[in-house]
């Protein structure tokens, strides 16, 4: 049975985000950056991929993508990020995986104030989670082709076109200036949960048009799997975008968020998707609590304890606070009956990626410690007891 593709939805964009596996360093040097922006720029000349925006954090990526019709993005993030692992595991000689999986994406309708306040969104990821002291200072996004669209790209990326687009919706002001209102207002603060959890977002009527489109596909293949097997088709479902809209088409869309601001435009609104996302009572029932848990040395075996702490929507350890790492922000997702939380906590010396997986009161994870000057640590966890706050 032939694999089912991703969808194309004229007058839509992706927002593509690739994390290492178990959250570990995917860019260790100044040339895995280099690297990655060379194949970047070679499959996107390939496939003909629009891309407004990028950034390149240590442990995953961020990347706004247009494509056509005749365009697969599937095929384009896979070979890129095949090749990036190659490079990868050659040059520190290891093997296996490098990314959690293939890359996940969201779908998003294409409207003025949508691109800006995505390519904003995207610039400002690197000190929401404290690796640069502002967006502008660090290297490697596209936020300083945003203050000069017309000067050259260092990694010959061509994307002049695509960033003039996006700063037509500016009125009256310049992108510097608008990043600073952003910022200060707190207008891009639900943006972050609702494109990690929802996974389409636009106006009703973008949504209907998903929709549509994905019965139409099923219908269709529906009809080639009876001609081959005189059986009706009962396709497993695929990974990413196309998970998440086949559930939407099958049980329907409800209307959760409105996410742009604008009195001008029409609402806006995400997809609720069962079984994929938990639910607001659901993701408070880690808020406020306490966490006793053994670490488990990757290499050795020896065990260290520490207590970790969500509050207020902040991810601490009781052991990185006393070795200057601060407190962050973490992500949270539902999958099956199983709470997935994430974040990276930074100091002047290193990062410290965290994973958990929260399940009938018990916790699960992984801890990737990377320090300057020291060898790379990794640990598994398991809670001992919790108490809620």
């Amino acid at each position: 049975m032939p694999r089912l593709p991703r969808i194309y939805i004229p007058g839509s964009l992706y927002y593509v985000t690739c994390k290492g596996l178990y959250n570990q360093i995917i860019f260790k040097e100044k040339e895995d950056y280099e690297m990655y922006f060379g194949l970047l720029k070679k499959y996107k000349e390939q496939y003909g991929v629009k891309m407004y925006a990028y950034c390149l954090m240590p442990s995953h990526v961020h990347l706004l993508l247009e494509v056509d019709e005749q365009t697969s993005i599937s095929a384009a993030m896979h070979d890129l990020n095949s090749a990036y692992t190659k490079y990868f595991n050659s040059r520190y000689e290891r093997k296996g995986h490098l990314f959690r999986e293939r890359y996940k994406a969201a779908i998003v309708e294409k409207t003025p104030l949508g691109l800006l306040n995505l390519s904003a969104y995207i610039h400002l990821n690197p000190k929401r989670l404290n690796l640069a002291i502002s967006a502008e200072s660090y290297p490697h996004s596209t936020y300083v082709l945003y203050l000069n669209y017309e000067q050259s790209d260092d990694h010959g990326l061509n994307i002049k076109e695509e960033v003039a687009e996006v700063l037509k919706a500016l009125v009256g002001e310049n992108y510097k200036d608008f990043m600073e209102k952003i910022e200060t207002s707190g207008d891009l603060s639900p943006m972050h949960k609702q494109l990690h959890r929802k996974k389409i977002l636009g106006t009703e009527e973008f949504i209907n048009r998903v929709k549509e489109q994905i019965e139409n596909q099923q219908e269709e293949l529906a009809e080639t799997e009876a001609d081959t097997t005189g059986e009706p088709n009962k396709m497993p479902l695929g990974l990413g975008t196309a998970v998440l809209i086949l559930a939407i088409a099958a049980s329907g869309v409800y209307v959760y968020f409105n996410y742009w601001r604008s009195s001008s435009m029409k609402k806006e609104a995400v997809v609720s998707t069962p079984n994929t996302v938990a639910s607001e009572d659901e993701l408070m029932d880690l808020d406020r609590t306490e966490w006793e848990v053994m670490l488990i040395s990757a290499i050795d075996k020896t065990t260290i304890s520490d207590t970790i702490s969500f509050k207020d929507g902040k991810f601490s350890s009781l052991n990185l606070l006393k070795q200057n790492y601060i407190g962050t922000n973490y992500s949270l997702i539902k999958e099956g009956s199983k709470i997935i939380w994430e974040t990276m906590q930074t100091s002047l010396e290193g990062t410290a990626s965290w994973r958990g997986e929260l399940e009938d009161e018990k916790m699960i994870g992984m801890l990737n410690l990377r320090q300057e000057g020291e060898k790379p640590q990794d640990f598994s966890f398991k809670s001992m007891r919790f108490i809620k706050k």
